[in-house]
């Protein structure tokens, strides 16, 4: 019942909670969080902890839990293999959340309804898993070893025995791409990388050439001279600079010493470094094998976390009445909180990789894609930025985004939400604003705008920041060469935007949009 569905997987309606008033209209509730939320007003403090602190976060948990079997339940529909790959990701990035909110429950904590949430869901999951090699509970031990207590209970395995198994299995539908026989259906395998645990000797550093050289020379025109009498210009011309400087810092930063700025060729490198992490073969050292490939990313994460945590300090470093220790915490906690979400990265983008490869006839393999598309390469640094941007590094983030403009042609600023299996073709002028949304499977082709239409005023002269000014793409959408989109209006799911168009109001799902045809007077 937790889990939206009855706990026996059983044909017919699912399990409803039935208010009864003697007074008024039955109260009947179908919806897993509002039974709970119902259940726990019946009942205070039975499922729910009386703390606002706890409650809050098991009540979060539980919203992630249904969210996971709504995202579960894609997984088994899928009809196709790249809505597959996306269901699985998303259902996988969900799990991940839920697996990071364990952290702070201890080794063997007490069970209580969140467990009772994660339990059949985890169970579905795993016999997925067992029976089509899905490899949906990867790096979720935390989720399965809490799962396992929960089976372990007395009547657990009457509930979910061998017989409610197959009925769940019987369940999925013959034309899911889930069910294909092993020859034709998609192998995860080669992705998770050699099995094992791999060791961690050190790696010889590459030589790096310096930066600056010094050149020996006999000619004393080449060399300076202290003794110059245009010296004395120069420094008049620096005080005056030095003058401005500090005249613009104290209006920055009143009352209090000039903050060091975050490094942008550090912040640049560790972009580098991130990409490397995370495709080892592609961007890391040549000649990795799979052993090696597995030290340098152990090593490379290593690297990412002190000069991100260092980075993330001087930013926030430089915000009013900033306090050193406590910018110092708060970037030891991000830092670490963006390294967990690496793997969501990685396995977000590779959606982005195969929508690449389906929707580009051109392409030949999955590594020339990785290795040679701009769109590619500028949505995976995005990726990287946005992650940093709602951790609340704007500074850091806009860096690597501004690098990987002046790398791909391609502008996407750091906010913009991007969903899975996104393809950005060809790429050269794509702009894509802060509060852009864009939904799943969209294909975008060269000097699109996803920009705003006009931009409100603060009645001083000012603008309005942060407002939301920008499109809204829904899933399946394609964009052709040239498109406008400005405003926030709604591409609705399934539309076609011909190029070239200027385009300010919403379109309805599966329309197609295409500029007045040309004619000839003469």
């Amino acid at each position: 019942m937790l889990c939206g569905r009855p706990a026996k997987p059983v044909v017919g309606p699912h399990t409803e909670l039935r208010l009864a008033d003697p007074f008024r209209q039955d109260l009947v509730l179908r919806e897993p969080l509002a039974m709970l939320a119902a259940l726990d007003a019946l009942c205070p403090g039975t499922l729910f902890s009386t703390d606002p602190e706890l409650r809050a976060g098991q009540q979060g948990l539980i919203g992630h839990a249904a969210d996971a079997d709504a995202r579960l339940a894609e997984v088994t529909k899928a009809r196709n293999h790249r809505d597959l790959d996306i269901a699985i990701h998303l259902l996988r990035d969900v799990m991940l959340r839920i697996e990071r909110s364990f952290d702070n429950r201890g080794a063997a904590p007490v069970l209580d309804a969140r467990d009772a949430v994660i339990a059949p869901l985890i169970w579905r999951m795993m016999l997925l898993d067992r029976h089509y090699c899905t490899y949906l509970c990867l790096g979720l031990d935390r989720s399965m070893a809490l799962a396992g207590r929960m089976l372990d209970l007395p009547g657990a395995d009457v509930v979910l025995d061998d017989l409610a198994a197959g009925e769940f299995l019987d369940q999925l539908s013959p034309e899911a791409v889930i069910r294909l026989p092993e020859d034709r259906r998609p192998d995860w395998a080669p992705a998770l990388g050699p099995a094992g645990r791999p060791q961690y000797p050190s790696i010889r550093p590459r030589r790096k050439n310096p930066i600056l050289t010094v050149r020996k020379s006999s000619d004393p025109v080449s060399q300076p001279n202290p003794s110059n009498s245009d010296d004395g210009q120069l420094d008049v011309i620096a005080e005056k600079l030095r003058l401005i400087r500090i005249t613009s810092q104290q209006r920055r930063y009143p009352g209090r010493t000039t903050p060091r700025l975050p490094s942008r060729s550090v912040v640049i490198r560790l972009l580098s470094n991130v990409v490397g992490a995370l495709y080892p073969r592609h961007f890391g050292p040549a000649g990795l094998n799979a052993q090696t490939a597995d030290i340098f990313v152990a090593q490379t994460l290593r690297t990412i976390r002190q000069r991100l945590t260092e980075q993330l300090e001087l930013e926030w470093l430089l915000q009013p009445d900033a306090e050193q220790l406590p910018c110092r915490r708060r970037a030891r906690t991000d830092a670490d909180a963006f390294m967990a979400g690496l793997p969501q990265i990685r396995d977000l983008h590779d959606t982005d990789i195969n929508a690449a490869f389906q929707g580009d006839p051109s392409a030949k393999s999955l590594d020339e894609i990785v290795l040679c598309f701009p769109g590619i390469a500028a949505i995976l640094r995005h990726r990287i930025a946005h992650s940093l941007y709602k951790l609340g590094a704007p500074m850091l983030a806009r860096i690597m985004a501004e690098h990987s403009h002046s790398l791909s042609g391609i502008d996407i600023h750091p906010g913009a939400k991007i969903g899975p299996a996104c393809f950005i073709d060809h790429g050269t002028g794509v702009v894509i604003g802060e509060t852009a949304v864009i939904g799943r499977n969209v294909r975008i082709y060269q000097q699109v705008t996803l920009g705003a239409k006009r931009f409100e005023s603060d009645g001083e002269g000012g603008l309005v920041k942060g407002q939301p000014r920008h499109p809204l793409v829904g899933d399946d959408v394609v964009i052709y060469a040239g498109a406008n989109i400005l405003g926030r209006i709604e591409i609705g799911k399934g539309a076609v935007i011909g190029g070239g168009v200027w385009l300010t109001d919403s379109v309805p799902p599966g329309a197609v949009v295409t500029q007045a045809k040309p004619s000839l007077n003469t």
